[in-house]
């Protein structure tokens, strides 16, 4: 027999319990999108069509077809008018796989992560940490397209806005994009600044796919930061989401920065920090994903970050908030002492 610990079964209870079902339910919904961006049905609607016509097109079962698109417009992703359906401005932007704008590899990268990370938490809160698997690299294509497809939504436009106005910037000479994986990044700066000698340092494997999307408009140079040299003379060295490492890796990386910088140079390094664990949640849940399989912390905050940086003989400069809640990023100027 099950007993309700409450005084009367038809008591309200004290608080909304909405934030729970809205949680389960964007769960639900990202699952929809997923599988979506997966089967590319967001291509097939260019046109607005039918979900019978869909089914035909990509040889999906008709009934589960038509069930997904009406989630899709629960969504907010397809609209249906008189058992048509079409894309939203949404999806038209970030969803067809011919707009410079597209999520997909980013979509997928999501779902892949929730499935073979977060599925792991239980196991993990309950023996510890689990432990990487040195042997994998995550640093393959599509983990490269996805990070393209991330920084091309917001972060990148919005750091290369603000650091392009920077005295530093502007009489700059040489530059390094450390880690800067796809190159996007590097090429943008280049473009803000035609005689600037733009580089970008990667692993190899990155570095193959970095050409895919720059060609030999800026310099590529193959190896690993964490203990190869990373070269000498650049007058700004900017780092994007690469500096989430244990903090004596960290030092050890930074003084090597430090010594590759000429003088009066600056490090710029844009990354999530957990400063405010409401207005920094995703920061927050993104240090959690490190936990399940990592016993050292990765994801600092702010003031955790610059001290570090101090101690390994920068000055700050600036501080500035790029993010959004979807990408809680901080700028950090840096001046080499």
């Amino acid at each position: 027999m099950i007993v309700l610990k409450i005084a009367k079964v038809s008591n309200y209870p004290p608080v909304n319990p909405s934030v729970i079902s809205e949680l389960a339910q964007s769960v639900e919904k990202f699952m929809v999108l997923a599988t979506a961006v997966e089967l590319n049905i967001f291509d097939s609607f260019k046109k607005p069509k039918s979900a019978k016509e869909v089914a035909k097109e990509l040889y999906l079962d008709e009934r589960i077809t038509k069930k997904i698109c009406n989630a899709l417009v629960a969504s907010g992703f397809l609209r249906e008018i008189n058992g048509k359906y079409t894309l939203t401005k949404v999806s038209k932007i970030f969803l067809l796989s011919d707009s410079p704008f597209y999520q997909g590899n980013l979509i997928k990268l999501y779902k892949k992560t929730r499935e073979e990370r977060w599925n792991k938490l239980g196991e993990a809160l309950r023996k510890g940490s689990l432990g990487f698997q040195r042997y994998h690299s995550v640093f393959d294509e599509s983990f490269i397209l996805a990070m393209a497809e991330g920084a091309v939504r917001w972060d990148l436009p919005r750091t290369v806005e603000i650091i392009r106005e920077l005295p530093e910037f502007k009489k700059a000479k040489k530059l390094l994009d450390l880690g800067g994986g796809h190159g996007l990044y590097a090429l943008a700066f280049k473009e803000a600044n035609p005689e600037l000698d733009a580089y970008v340092f990667d692993l190899p494997q990155v570095i193959e796919v970095a050409k895919k999307f720059v060609g030999n408009r800026v310099k590529l140079i193959a190896g690993d930061f964490t203990k190869d040299e990373i070269g000498s003379g650049y007058d700004i060295i900017f780092a994007s989401d690469v500096f989430y490492k244990p903090r004596e890796e960290l030092i050890q990386i930074l003084r090597n920065v430090h010594a590759s910088l000429s003088e009066d140079s600056i490090l710029i390094t844009k990354h999530w920090h957990i400063d405010d664990l409401r207005e920094d949640s995703t920061a927050v849940f993104f240090d959690l994903m490190f936990a399940i399989f990592d016993e050292v912390d990765r994801v600092y905050s702010t003031p955790e970050f610059c001290d570090i940086l101090e101690s390994c003989r920068f000055e700050i400069v600036d501080i500035v908030d790029v993010g959004e809640s979807y990408s809680p990023s901080k700028i950090v100027i840096a001046k080499r002492r």
